[in-house]
């Protein structure tokens, strides 16, 4: 059978030298993101669909133009006394000016030296930038606001946005339609609706999905542990998206953005409509400040909450900012999208060491697309936070540093979505567990499972510091080459996320630096099919999958004889969903079958899962439908359940074929010595059936 290299063979065989001097110089390549021979970003998704998503859209404009610079326009000199009011008339004033084609007004110039703030700073304007001098302690040379006194109690120093009134959920009339995706993998750009007519290129969108009762039975009410379940309503799920593409022949629409959790209509179908948006500021720049607020003592609460709070913005910025003695956050954010802070520095908060303070670098509800990037943080209790629950999605903390940390830096509480942690340092730490992407059980109010598809990425910390990574109901979360301990032991008892590499130097140094260079360069890829599936009926094997993409020029099927090494088997024609293959074109007695879309315009999907078949049992199939394993993932303990057969003996063997256990069996087998990964349980009975299936010890 005549065979054409694939992509990822000609990763493997064309990069082999350069990939050996990598690892003479102690990299590793990740088996589950990497890129191929055309430079391409690959990954590979697991049998649940999961997959490392692209946090490239972070930041300002998504990360697709530089931050401006913008021209002055008024400058103003600290005098004694309290210069709030004086700074504020001048940031009206500016407010009032005519934006240009950009909708910039201008900057208005803090000249060094102290500002005494008695109250609060209000940016409501778009297009307006505060900018000082510096953000170093020498007021000769830079520009410190002194937040002094505590009128009104707890106030911010600084507010930006459209403020109370500031809202991105709300439905233009006459927009509604349902998403008919059956399925709909975390990733993905492309979703199905039931009227597209409704939509056009360039409308900004929400997709909307409710907290139904069964959506939450799927994810197991939360896992609250002690506390009360999670209750519908409670944890509806929204992402702001920009269409890029309306194809009403077949109802597909595509996204700017991934989706960062799966959709699945039979527990919930969500819904899309136009956003009617309600006053959301664009264009607000806040750049060389140190914030310092006065305080009566480290421990003392009597002072100004937060330096900086955003509230209703887009495409904003914080560049070279340092706050000190904040007693929640530096900079806080909430209704905020596509904003980047930058260069800035949360320093030595002052207050109670207790819930609800001291979290640096923080996001609340209703925050997309977040990028934290050269950062500084000391004495935080979560200093890289996400507290906004499911409305938060697509945060990332990049190439920072955080110093004495009283806890951990996470996903706070109950669903926050594609948070990535990538080359971030832990120094001098007062607690041992450091990052937590895991399930918070009955910490907080029921806060459940606080992370979903989110990453960390090259972390470092002392070696007896430790990474809690758990895995969420057929979900994922990862940590790729970090250093410390890193487990899936947490607070609460849930099966071990994906680990990988741990204690090596990654050959992808910084996983957002390479997805946004990779898309840069090359598009957004195809997305990949979905709910791929092999099954053996006869002579034949039936291969069927879900088309997710709109814009894929074909499919191509690898197959595999080793696990290992791929070979392309067939090329397929856009939109198929099925594909039934002769056994005899296959050899040897167990094969692995994937597939990917391709694209002739950008870089090809991520791989499905790899299917096994084994052809010498019997493989899963309607006539063996009662045989049944749980727990799947299984920590300890693999119950087997077959009716009407006795079971005579068992092997389980790992991926590249090697038996981890063998003999006879009873109902119960421990895999409690197995190490975590993939295997197949394969049962033999006295009848003389042969049956296999596939499961995960976690």
């Amino acid at each position: 059978m005549h065979m054409i290299m694939s992509n990822y063979l000609k990763f493997t065989l064309g990069t082999v030298l350069l990939a050996s001097l990598h690892l003479l110089q102690g990299q590793v390549p990740s088996a589950i993101v990497f890129e191929d021979a055309d430079l391409c970003l690959r990954y590979v998704m697991d049998e649940n669909d999961n997959r490392i998503v692209d946090f490239s859209y972070a930041g300002y404009r998504n990360g697709e133009e530089v931050i401006p610079t913008v021209d002055v326009v008024a400058t103003l000199a600290p005098i004694p006394g309290d210069n709030t009011s004086r700074i504020q008339t001048t940031i009206d004033s500016v407010s009032n000016l005519m934006p240009d084609a950009n909708g910039i007004r201008g900057a208005i110039l803090l000249e060094a030296g102290t500002y005494e703030i008695h109250g609060t700073l209000q940016i409501t304007a778009s297009g307006v930038v505060l900018r000082g001098a510096g953000s170093e302690d020498d007021a000769g040379s830079n520009t410190i606001l002194m937040g002094t006194g505590n009128t009104p109690n707890e106030r911010n120093i600084i507010e930006a946005g459209g403020l109370g009134l500031a809202d991105w959920t709300a439905q233009a009339t006459g927009t509604l339609s349902p998403v008919t995706s059956d399925f709909v993998p975390a990733g993905s750009r492309t979703i199905e609706i039931g009227v597209p007519e409704f939509f056009n290129v360039g409308d900004e969108v929400i997709i909307y999905q409710a907290s139904t009762e069964a959506w939450l039975a799927s994810i197991d009410n939360g896992a609250t542990g002690a506390d009360a379940p999670w209750q519908p309503g409670e944890i509806d799920i929204f992402y702001k998206r920009t269409l890029t593409s309306v194809n009403l022949l077949n109802g597909k629409v595509t996204l700017d953005v991934p989706i960062y959790d799966h959709i699945d209509n039979t527990l919930v179908t969500p819904q899309i409509y136009k956003l009617a948006e309600t006053d959301i500021k664009t264009n607000i720049g806040i750049e060389n400040l140190r914030i310092v607020i006065e305080t009566n003592g480290e421990l003392t609460e009597d002072h100004a909450r937060n330096a900086i709070v955003l509230r209703g913005v887009e495409d904003c910025w914080l560049t070279n900012v340092t706050g000190l003695h904040f007693s929640y956050a530096m900079v806080d954010m909430t209704v905020a999208s596509r904003v980047t802070v930058q260069n800035c520095k949360g320093l030595a908060p002052h207050s109670l060491i207790d819930g609800g303070r001291r979290y640096n670098f923080a996001v609340g509800r209703k925050s997309k697309n977040i990028l934290f990037t050269n950062c500084e943080a000391s004495l935080g209790r979560h200093a890289f936070v996400s507290n906004g629950t499911s409305s938060v999605s697509g945060i990332v903390w990049h190439n920072s540093i955080s110093d004495s940390d009283y806890s951990t830096s996470e996903g706070h509480r109950r669903w926050s979505q594609a948070m990535l942690f990538d080359n971030i340092r832990f120094t001098n730490p007062n607690t041992t567990r450091l990052l937590g992407l895991y399930s918070r059980g009955s910490f907080g109010t029921g806060h459940g499972w606080s992370a979903t598809h989110s990453v960390a990425w090259n972390v470092d910390m002392p070696s007896t510091n430790t990474i809690v990574i758990q895995q969420p109901p057929q979900r994922q979360n990862y940590a790729i080459a970090c250093k410390g301990t890193v487990s899936g032991q947490g607070p609460f008892s849930q099966p071990q996320g994906y680990i990988e590499a741990s204690g090596s130097e990654p050959l992808i140094p910084s996983l957002y630096e390479r997805q946004l260079a990779n898309r840069l360069a090359n598009g957004a890829p195809t997305d990949a099919p979905a709910r791929f599936h092999v099954a053996r009926a006869g002579d034949e094997l039936s291969i069927s999958w879900l088309d997710i993409a709109d814009d894929e020029s074909g499919y191509i099927i690898e197959v595999s004889y080793d696990g290992v090494t791929f070979e392309e088997l067939i090329e397929l024609p856009a939109d198929e969903t099925a594909y039934t293959l002769p056994v005899a074109q296959l050899t040897g007695d167990m094969v692995y079958l994937r597939m990917f879309a391709n694209s002739a315009t950008t870089c090809p999907s991520a791989y499905t899962y790899t299917a096994s078949i084994d052809f010498t049992v019997s493989t899963e199939s309607p006539e063996v439908s009662n045989f049944s394993i749980f727990p799947n993932p299984a920590k300890d303990v693999l119950e087997v359940r077959l009716e009407d057969a006795s079971v005579s003996t068992v092997q389980i063997f790992s991926l590249d074929g090697k038996v981890m256990l063998s003999g006879f069996l009873t109902k119960t087998i421990n895999v409690s010595n197995i190490p975590p990964g993939l295997y197949f349980l394969k049962i033999e009975t006295s009848e003389g059936g042969a049956f296999m299936k596939r499961f995960i010890k976690s």
